[in-house]
């Protein structure tokens, strides 16, 4: 799963996040809901990561003040693996 997020990543640097995604039109749907599964944790971890490295509360929320690279990647990831669903969910039903 660490090479699927690799180049989905890539595709991501080239390509609008609206397209549809190569590396992610590959999957089966059972496997695209793997990688959700898969890019959700590690967007999970980041914040993990992130909140532990250097972070503080303000006016009552956690303000994350790391890890802003790899935070930015997993939720662009995570956003392009629903798109990829919603999209299969509409040629299904239509």
């Amino acid at each position: 799963m660490d090479s699927l997020l690799t180049n989905l990543a890539d595709e991501l640097l080239t390509r609008d996040i609206t397209e549809p995604s190569a590396v992610l039109g590959s999957l089966s749907d059972h496997s695209l809901q793997a990688a959700y599964d898969f890019v959700l944790e590690q967007l999970a971890l980041e914040l993990l990561v992130g909140a532990h490295e250097n972070s503080k509360w303000s006016d009552g929320k956690l303000v994350i003040d790391a890890n802003h690279g790899p935070l930015h990647l997993t939720q662009a990831a995570l956003y392009a693996v629903k798109l990829e669903v919603q999209r299969r969910d509409a040629e299904l039903c239509c």
